[in-house]
């Protein structure tokens, strides 16, 4: 799978390329990550600057259209463009799933204010949002979805199974897993999964799973 990335700090996705599971992923040519810097689509008249006070008034700075636009313009590829913005849709692993059927990913990173609302209206594709809070940047949600995408693609991980367990694959958060030592102190495994008994620990483990989905779903409201 391909990422291009519309981005004003393309070290921050190169980084994430040095070590890890997506160092050897990018060394098998599992997925590729392209970069362009917005900022070297600006107007020469405007002296190199991609922002500008928002029309209307107001705080902060809003990411001008054109350099956008032309970023876009200069990728050698064209796939669907996707924004980073509170307003987006919650993302969510089904949401993940579909862009993984995709070949290939341009992911726009917005800053200060936000983007021109003719970015939203007329350039991208999808619009998504990590949660109810604010960043800095649209870099970090970029990468939690190059991550979320990338380990599923098969040969990531290590086993291509160990994703089909794990919380909200099925709608229901993962249960609780323990390893050596059986007991830490005055704290022990349960038993249960010291027992041999496969098919208990399946029931286990499901009926930890509801538990754990209806607590955080009552929390969540």
């Amino acid at each position: 799978m391909r990422f291009q990335i519309l981005t004003l700090f393309p070290e921050r996705f190169a980084d994430y390329t040095k070590s890890g599971l997506p160092a050897r992923a990018i060394s098998k040519k599992l997925f590729e990550l392209y970069t362009l810097n917005i900022r070297d689509f600006a107007d020469p008249a405007r002296k190199g600057r991609i922002d500008d006070a928002p029309y209307g008034g107001g705080p902060g700075m809003i990411l001008e259209v054109g350099p956008i636009d032309r970023a876009l313009q200069a990728l050698p590829e064209r796939s669907p463009v996707v924004l980073f913005t509170p307003r987006g849709r919650r993302l969510d692993q089904q949401q993940v799933r579909a862009f993984t059927a995709l070949p290939g990913l341009t992911l726009l990173s917005g800053y200060f204010e936000g983007v021109d609302e003719r970015v939203a209206q007329h350039l991208v594709d999808y619009q998504v949002s990590l949660g109810d809070f604010v960043l800095g940047s649209g870099d970090l949600p970029a990468l939690c979805l190059i991550e979320a995408i990338t380990r599923l693609i098969p040969g990531y991980m290590g086993s291509d199974e160990s994703h089909l367990e794990e919380s909200n694959e099925d709608g229901l958060l993962e249960y609780p897993q323990y390893t050596r030592p059986a007991t830490y102190g005055e704290w022990a495994v349960p038993e249960v999964l010291l027992s041999g008994n496969h098919q208990a620990v399946r029931v286990w483990r499901q009926e930890r799973q509801q538990e754990i989905t209806a607590i955080r779903n009552k929390e969540n409201g």
